[in-house]
């Protein structure tokens, strides 16, 4: 009977095993945002930003769009708020055509991310080049409140100035402080 018992325990750690695996292989060559859920915090939410050392000597404008945002509603992995800007304001986004973004931790007011890097390195992205000219679809982030992944659609902006930015879309986990690279694809750049 003991052996029963002992074999039974193991056919049912056999079979949880399995199944945890089973869901754990998510088709990873098509991730959805539903592969990536995550529950929504009601709070309380911090009411003042906190921002780190390199942060404070950012622009006026962009520590007062951040305490903004902290005040919005949650919109990514949670218990954050992705916030995105064009640049041309200080050195946290020089650029006027660059598209800028970081991720505000709600709970804490800090300012955790910026947006993902590229393969270049780069966190600053384009919807134009510096000529002005579009490159394939406008900037976008597709991101949602109940998942930890996060779309991409743009050209970020090569640290090398050397290198061609190209236009991709890349899908990213988010787990809190940083991102893992899923997937991505130059079909999303695609005018159709």
């Amino acid at each position: 009977m003991g052996c029963n018992i002992k074999s039974n325990e193991f056919l049912i750690l056999v079979s949880c095993m399995l199944l945890s695996f089973g869901a754990l292989s998510q088709d990873s060559s098509n991730p959805q945002f539903s592969d990536y859920l995550v529950p929504v915090s009601n709070g309380p939410f911090e009411k003042n930003i906190h921002f780190n050392k390199e942060q404070e000597n950012y622009s006026p404008h962009w520590k007062n769009a951040a305490q903004e945002q902290l005040k919005k509603p949650v919109n990514f992995s949670g218990h954050f708020r992705i916030y995105k800007t064009f640049g041309g304001y200080g050195k946290e986004c020089l650029r006027d055509n660059w598209v800028c973004g970081w991720v505000i931790d709600k709970l804490s007011g800090e300012v955790v991310a910026t947006l993902p890097s590229d393969n270049n390195g780069s966190y600053n992205y384009a919807d134009i080049s510096d000529n002005g000219i579009p490159v394939g679809l406008p900037f976008e982030i597709d991101a949602y409140k109940n998942s930890s992944m996060i779309a991409v659609t743009g050209q970020s902006i090569s640290i090398n100035k050397s290198d061609s930015p190209v236009c991709k879309t890349a899908l990213f986990n988010f787990n809190n402080s940083g991102y893992v690279k899923l997937i991505e694809s130059l079909e999303g750049c695609n005018n159709q």
